[in-house]
């Protein structure tokens, strides 16, 4: 074969190798976003069918205090319980799921209807006593009556809750196949492509050596990690057709990259950075520190009484104080210097490079008192709470290592809650 045709099938044969890659890169990448958009609704969906589960059984219980006991004591509690479950029943993106489930979710909503209007019964009975009329329904039959319609719902919700968890174990599996799939399929065809291309161009002219050359370098650099290959080099119409497409390629794998590498260090409520990310930070900014000789100090944040709070107004508003405080502690913040984060449940941590112990305390009052300036509306409770915070400072000393910063700033917030709360405690080094 003449050059010129060697360099036309061969060119010919890398664009479509090229072209192929991008393509199957484009249709993995969306085929990824579908799937995790199904494992986000499922995500949801498990974690308020979790809450409306628990609901119901704390509302059976209060149902069955008032038919059995004759006591309205809890009615307040109980019509709460009531407005959240029809909530979280509207919550619930049930189109994704199958006729099985669908059956299972009216059969739930129809229990819950006969037990309301039950319940609604009694108490007329137990408000109107000797005055109640004579073909009243009698309260040993609304014994009777309830404990059928609360096995029924009980059963529904248990047989519900292994549905929803397998079909949420399936998405989940299903997702990991899905991304291991694309990897496989990306780091098969790029090297492909590269290994095609570079024994082409050895036994090809000077002229394409150098193109094919650069084209190998940052297949290579995207494979560790770095994608901002600069591919400038004017050549044929072949060879800067297939950059073209690199570049596309790189740009879509550097955006996915950077999509599921934030996910992976953030907190998903408060949008704050997780745990896993604040071990790394707190590791890296006490060596930082040590080397540069700066101060460093760290606060560590707890709300008071919050699990009071969850179990009288219910989770999705304590979601909402969490949320709220999330918010503050990153207006506080420094955009890039502090590090804030999410420690667990209602504690959080904040890193603050180059300040010292005045400083923290000066940054802490100023979160305190925003914090307990917020005032959150309880809808069903027609209420207005205000929440209080503890926050414990502990400054990095010559002696101190990464444990006993987290330590010490830990038992100060303790020593805080022991005051009262509401208010900041710095540790004093021994």
């Amino acid at each position: 074969m003449r050059i010129g045709q060697r360099l036309g099938l061969g060119f010919g044969i890398i664009l479509l190798l090229m072209v192929g890659t991008t393509v199957a890169v484009f249709l993995s990448l969306n085929r990824i976003g579908k799937v995790l958009k199904m494992v986000t609704i499922h995500s949801v969906n498990k974690k308020t069918f979790d809450v409306l589960k628990e609901n119901i059984e704390h509302w059976l219980m209060t149902t069955e205090y008032i038919i059995k006991e004759r006591n309205l004591s809890k009615l307040d509690y109980h019509a709460i319980l009531e407005a959240q479950i029809v909530k979280e029943l509207q919550e619930i993106d049930w189109s994704v799921y199958g006729e099985a489930i669908a059956a299972l979710r009216i059969e739930i909503d129809q229990t819950f209807t006969n037990i309301e209007k039950l319940a609604n019964t009694v108490q007329i009975n137990i408000r109107l006593g000797n005055a109640m009329p004579p073909d009243t329904k009698d309260m040993d039959n609304a014994i009777d009556e309830f404990e059928a319609e609360a096995s029924t719902i009980t059963d529904a919700l248990t047989t519900l809750d292994e549905m929803v968890n397998t079909i949420y174990n399936q998405t989940l599996a299903f997702s990991e196949k899905n991304e291991k799939n694309s990897r496989l399929s990306i780091y098969i065809a790029v090297p492909a492509v590269v290994i095609f291309s570079t024994i082409y161009a050895f036994f090809i002219t000077g002229g394409i050596t150098k193109p094919l050359r650069m084209l190998g370098a940052a297949t290579k650099r995207i494979a560790e990690g770095t994608y901002d290959a600069k591919l400038d080099v004017k050549s044929s119409v072949e060879i800067e057709e297939l950059f073209v497409s690199f570049k596309e390629m790189s740009i879509k794998l550097e955006d996915s990259y950077n999509k599921l590498e934030e996910l992976s260090i953030t907190d998903k409520l408060t949008n704050l950075y997780n745990r896993r990310y604040f071990d790394e930070a707190l590791e890296r900014e006490v060596l930082r520190a040590r080397r540069l000789q700066h101060a460093l100090s760290l606060l560590f944040i707890d709300i008071d009484k919050f699990k009071h709070f969850n179990d009288t107004y219910g989770h999705p508003e304590g979601d909402k104080v969490l949320q709220r405080l999330g918010q503050i502690i990153k207006e506080r913040a420094r955009n890039g210097v502090d590090v804030a984060c999410r420690y667990g449940g209602e504690e959080f941590v904040v890193l603050l490079p180059e300040i010292a112990g005045r400083g923290a305390i000066a940054v802490a009052t100023r979160m305190l008192r925003d914090f307990g300036n917020t005032k959150f509306f309880i809808q069903p409770n027609d209420e207005t709470v205000q929440k209080t915070i503890s926050i414990g400072i502990a400054e990095l000393g010559l002696s101190t290592d990464v444990k006993a910063l987290l330590a010490n700033a830990d038992s100060a917030m303790y020593e805080a809650k022991k005051s009262g709360g509401n208010t900041v405690c710095l540790h004093h080094k021994a």
